[in-house]
C-alpha cells in the first residue's frame, strides 16, 4: 500500500474562458426546488502541491545485531529509504451545460526519487531485500555472510491517474453546497530500485570483491469506477471552507521484476545471476483520497485560489509481490 500525502497546495481555478450567457438552472435545497442564474461554459483548473510518500513497501536491507553474551536475542531492524516532498500537479477541465449538469476531466501527476546507503551493524549481518537469493554453497546465501556489509540504492517512482466524470452541485442552504461526481479513474504506478550490495564494510580492504547489483521494479495499471463528493460551506461572499472525499475500485495488472546479479572483482566470474518476475493481470485495487481546503473567490466567483491538505491511498496497484 502507498499513501501520498500533499501537505501544502497551491491552486487557481481559471476564468471560464468560453462562458456563454446566463441560463436558468436548476437549485436544490431541502424540502423544495428553485431555480436561478448560473453561467454554462468551460472552466480550466491547475493544482500544485508538496507531496511525499508514506507507508511504502519499499525495503532496502535488514540489519541485524547479534546479542553474543548474555543470552539475549538477536535485533532485526528493517531500512527503508526515507521519504522528501516533491511537487505533484492536477490539471482539469469542467464543462458546465445549460441545465447545471458537469463534465469534468482531470490529469495528476506525482514523481520522486529516493536513496540510502550505509554499512551494516559491526558484528552482524546486513541481509539484502532485493533480488532472489544466490546459493554460494554449504546452505549459505548471498546477502546472509558474516560480514556486516554495504549498501548504496536508489528509488524512483512515478504515479499518475486520470478521472473522466459527470456531476452537479447542489445548493442545500444559502452558505451551504454539496457536489457529487460519478465516472472512471485510470492509475498508474511504477517503482523501480537499484543499485548494489556488498559484502564488506565501505572501508575495508576487500570492498569491491563480493558486490552484488540489485534491480527491482513494480508496474501497475488499473481501470475502474470512482465516486465523489464535496461539501463546501461559505464563511463569507469571498472565502469558503471545504471538505472532499472519493474512492475508486479498479481492476488491472501488476508486473514485477527483480535480480541481483554479482559484479564484483572476485564474485563476478564465478557465480551466477539470480531474477525472478511475476505478472498478475487479476488484480483488484482501490484508490481512495480526502482533502480540505480554503478557497478565495473573486468577484463573480470567475476566479479562484485555495489552499489546503490532501491524502491519497492506494492499495493493490502497488503492491510489493517480489
Amino acid at each position: 500500500m502507498q499513501r501520498f500525502r500533499t501537505i501544502v497546495v497551491v491552486a487557481a481555478l481559471a476564468l471560464a474562458i468560453a462562458a456563454l450567457s446566463p441560463v436558468e438552472a436548476a437549485k436544490y435545497r431541502y424540502g423544495g426546488y428553485s431555480s436561478g442564474g448560473s453561467d454554462s461554459g468551460l472552466t480550466i483548473w491547475l493544482e500544485g502541491g508538496f507531496t511525499n510518500v508514506r507507508n511504502g513497501d519499499n525495503v532496502y536491507a535488514t540489519s541485524e545485531s547479534l546479542q553474543i553474551f548474555g543470552g539475549g536475542q538477536n535485533s532485526i531492524v528493517a531500512l527503508t529509504p526515507a521519504s522528501e516532498d516533491d511537487l505533484s500537479t492536477r490539471v482539469g477541465l469542467t464543462y458546465q451545460f445549460a441545465s447545471g449538469n458537469r463534465l469534468m476531466i482531470s490529469a495528476w501527476n506525482y514523481s520522486t526519487d529516493t536513496s540510502a546507503a550505509a554499512d551494516g551493524p559491526l558484528g552482524g549481518r546486513l541481509h539484502y531485500a532485493i533480488g532472489p537469493p544466490i546459493s554460494l554453497g554449504g546452505g549459505s546465501f548471498a546477502g546472509a555472510s558474516g560480514s556486516p556489509g554495504y549498501f548504496d540504492l536508489m528509488t524512483e517512482t512515478d504515479a499518475s491517474s486520470i478521472d473522466i466524470a459527470f456531476g452537479r452541485e447542489h445548493e442545500l442552504a444559502d452558505d451551504f453546497r454539496m457536489e457529487w461526481s460519478a465516472g472512471i479513474r485510470y492509475s498508474s504506478f511504477e517503482e523501480v530500485t537499484s543499485g548494489f550490495y556488498d559484502d564488506a564494510l565501505s572501508g575495508a580492504s576487500t570492498f569491491g570483491e563480493n558486490r552484488y547489483a540489485a534491480l527491482k521494479s513494480i508496474e501497475g495499471e488499473m481501470l475502474g469506477l470512482r465516486v465523489a463528493a464535496r461539501a463546501s460551506y461559505f464563511l463569507t461572499s469571498s472565502f469558503s471552507a471545504s471538505a472532499g472525499f472519493g474512492v475508486a475500485f479498479a481492476d488491472g495488472e501488476i508486473d514485477s521484476f527483480s535480480s541481483l546479479t554479482p559484479t564484483g572483482t572476485v564474485n563476478a566470474a564465478v557465480q551466477p545471476a539470480s531474477l525472478a518476475t511475476v505478472f498478475d493481470d487479476g488484480r483488484s485495487g482501490r484508490n481512495f483520497d480526502v482533502d480540505a481546503r480554503v478557497t478565495w473567490h473573486s468577484s463573480g466567483d470567475a476566479f479562484r485560489v485555495w489552499l489546503g491538505w490532501s491524502q491519497q491511498e492506494w492499495s493493490g496497484i502497488s503492491s510489493d509481490l517480489l
